[in-house]
């Protein structure tokens, strides 16, 4: 499959997050657990989950990644530094290669190859880790052919 890949300013963000190492299998309950955590800090979730991975493999048995959802800060603008085994931050504005998914997470290799080879091309580095934002889920596109995912690879010149 072809993907497009463009540039794109990503905004501040404030979220909270889960990070493991482990399978990515496990993604889905630690995805429902960061949800849990955030409902009982009394934190209103600002867009779709995502996935941060540290580490190039996303397929091997054991991944460095990470669970965030956005949320909205609290009224005096902060957000918790912990929520039980869950960490806040504020994600600071930056660039990013940017490409969209349509299908299931495990057919996405050519979109991040798409990311690597546009990086390259550019003669840029990687500045952070990929990040998957799940526009929709397995729950909302029943339909795994259906589902989309956003990539970001944020950059450096």
């Amino acid at each position: 499959m072809i993907y497009d890949v463009d540039i794109a300013h990503v905004r501040e963000q404030a979220v909270v997050s889960l990070r493991q190492r482990g399978p990515i299998a496990g993604i889905g309950a630690r995805m429902a657990r960061l949800r849990t955590l955030a409902e009982q800090a009394g934190l209103t979730a600002a867009g779709p989950m995502m996935g941060r991975f540290y580490e190039d493999d996303t397929t091997a048995s054991d991944v460095d990644f990470e669970v965030c959802l956005p949320v909205e800060p609290r009224a005096d603008g902060s957000i918790p530094d912990a929520i039980g085994e869950a960490r806040g931050e504020l994600v600071p504005a930056h660039h990013a290669l940017v490409t969209t998914h349509v299908g299931p997470r495990d057919a996405m290799d050519d979109a991040v190859r798409a990311l690597r080879e546009a990086l390259d091309a550019v003669g840029y580095r990687a500045a952070g880790p990929l990040t998957e934002i799940y526009v929709t889920t397995r729950e909302s596109a029943l339909d795994a052919s259906r589902q989309i995912t956003e990539l970001r690879l944020p950059y450096a010149r």
